[in-house]
């Protein structure tokens, strides 16, 4: 099991209270996970929640080298059996959004993705292959 989700988000220093959010979440060579306490597009001015006293959060996933849901990248065909992908829409081919999702569910997310980063082997970046072999 993965790390709480809560002791590991990290409090994006913004002056400006609509733009404050938690810093994403780098899971392996994979996945950037963000977990905020408000919902995505709230620009209201207004303190975050303490995480430890919400009952549900905003999820946003995409993977760290290219397209969530199909191509090299494509993990979604995987992923999308688990119990809780139900919950999560495609916002972009880059980025899948999941509103409302209760803490326990969040957790379960966190631990099905570290294992999945710790269980296989991202594809090569073709294009950082590409320019090493060039530099060469």
């Amino acid at each position: 099991m993965a790390a709480d989700f809560r002791s590991l988000l990290v409090l994006l220093d913004a002056d400006d209270p609509t733009i404050r959010r938690y810093d994403d979440i780098r899971i392996g060579d994979w996945f950037l996970l963000s977990i905020q306490t408000r919902p995505l597009y709230d620009d209201s001015p207004m303190e975050l929640a303490d995480p430890a006293t919400c009952d549900a959060f905003t999820l946003s996933l995409m993977t760290q080298g290219g397209v969530i849901s199909y191509g090299s990248w494509g993990v979604w065909e995987t992923l999308q059996q688990k119990p809780w992908a139900a919950r999560f829409r495609q916002e972009l081919p880059l980025l899948l959004v999941a509103e409302d999702v209760p803490a326990a569910v969040v957790q379960e997310i966190l631990d099905d993705l570290t294992e999945f980063a710790a269980n296989n082997t991202p594809p090569v970046n073709k294009k950082k292959g590409q320019l090493a072999q060039d530099a060469a």
